[in-house]
């Protein structure tokens, strides 16, 4: 890259970035136009419509936010009582074996 092609790009970012900013202007004017437009039943279903938006993004990140603590709950249950059946019912017949173990010493078993 040599300084001729980074002045001619800099001169085109610049170009760009006016262009942008005076698109956003007419994009604003344009915008303030149709919501002066409205007559009062488009401006309610454009203020319902709004809301509706603002709403499902605030249950979104609600629900989001309870996903998150259920998935916490039970990684913390996990952690808590991940010892499996099999290896409960394994430690009983264990315990079962030494407790006739026992009987059988003292004479009680046959």
């Amino acid at each position: 890259m040599d300084e001729a092609q980074l002045k001619e790009w800099k001169k085109q970012l610049t170009a760009l970035k006016k262009d942008i900013k005076v698109q956003g202007q007419g994009f604003a004017k344009r915008l303030n136009a149709a919501v002066d437009a409205l007559d009062e039943a488009g401006a309610a279903e454009l203020l319902l419509a709004i809301l509706r938006n603002d709403m499902q993004v605030i249950l979104e990140r609600y629900i989001s936010a309870q996903r998150q603590q259920v998935v916490a709950a039970f990684e913390n249950w996990w952690d808590k009582y991940r010892v499996t059946l099999l290896d409960i019912e394994g430690e009983r017949e264990i315990a079962k074996e030494r407790l006739y173990g026992f009987l059988r010493e003292l004479g009680y078993a046959g």
